[in-house]
């Protein structure tokens, strides 16, 4: 039994059905305080330095930053990140959604108090939820700008690339945050990656030898050495009394000598 399924054994029971409806849910209320005035966005940063100090609060209020306070897109967004999460979650399982979900939370909350004066977000946490789907379902399209149709894997090569990009460009807190993202990410997809690259040397080294096998003669005459491959016309047979390979210049007037 896996690491993954004695713990699902062991705290499966704990774990939350519709967790994205739930995310979702908490980010709806963080974008109306922020829209109605009665939140500013810096009360929602996750700043390891005032956790510390007592603001304990911000551990739960950076999970209710949205993506935007634009009505139209901040429902296209929670629908685009329903149709992920609970994509994610019916091919895992609720367990293991939760999981990816949970260490993604926790390292990014690391993450807070390894850098503690600056600001973290959810942004790249919930962005690798993106990362994983794509992964996950590779071939899934979706309508760039609602027009050019786009396989999910070059979204997420997109996304990674970006996320590369901001971890040599960006502050501190933001540079953390994306390894965070990255961390969590490759502690469930890392080991899929390694097989997939040994696989990948497996059948390359086959096809070599192959190859090999393919260049290597099937018959070759004795006498003058002629074979298959430096002379594909020409006819081979095997001596019924030495069982030697002659080509057919040779087979019916060459010698049995004392060896033979």
């Amino acid at each position: 039994m896996n690491l993954l399924s004695s713990l699902e054994k062991r705290f499966g029971e704990w774990a939350i059905p519709h967790l994205t409806l739930y995310l979702i849910v908490i980010q709806a209320v963080g974008a109306f305080l922020l829209i109605t005035g009665y939140a500013k966005i810096e009360d929602f940063w996750l700043v390891g330095g005032l956790v510390r100090v007592g603001q304990w609060s911000r551990l739960f209020a950076f999970m209710m930053i949205p993506r935007t306070l634009s009505p139209y897109w901040l429902l296209f967004s929670f629908y685009v990140f329903y149709l992920i999460g609970s994509s994610l979650e019916q091919a895992w399982g609720i367990f293991r959604y939760n999981l990816f979900i949970l260490t993604g939370y926790l390292l990014t909350v690391l993450a807070s108090f390894l850098v503690p004066s600056s600001v973290i977000t959810n942004t790249f946490f919930l962005g690798s939820v993106f990362l994983a789907c794509a992964t996950c379902f590779p071939n899934t399209e979706f309508s760039l700008f609602f027009i050019l149709p786009v396989k999910a894997k070059w979204l997420g090569w997109a996304t990674a690339v970006l996320y590369l990009f901001a971890l040599f460009t960006s502050d501190l807190g933001t540079r953390f945050s994306i390894l965070a993202a990255f961390l969590n990410y490759f502690i469930f997809f890392g080991g899929d990656f390694l097989r997939s690259l040994k696989a990948k040397k497996r059948r390359k080294a086959y096809q070599a030898q192959r190859e090999v096998d393919a260049a290597m003669p099937i018959h070759r005459c004795v006498e003058c050495g002629a074979t298959d491959k430096n002379d594909p016309p020409l006819d081979f047979r095997y001596c019924s009394t030495c069982g030697k390979c002659f080509c057919e210049h040779h087979i019916s007037n060459h010698s049995h000598d004392a060896e033979s």
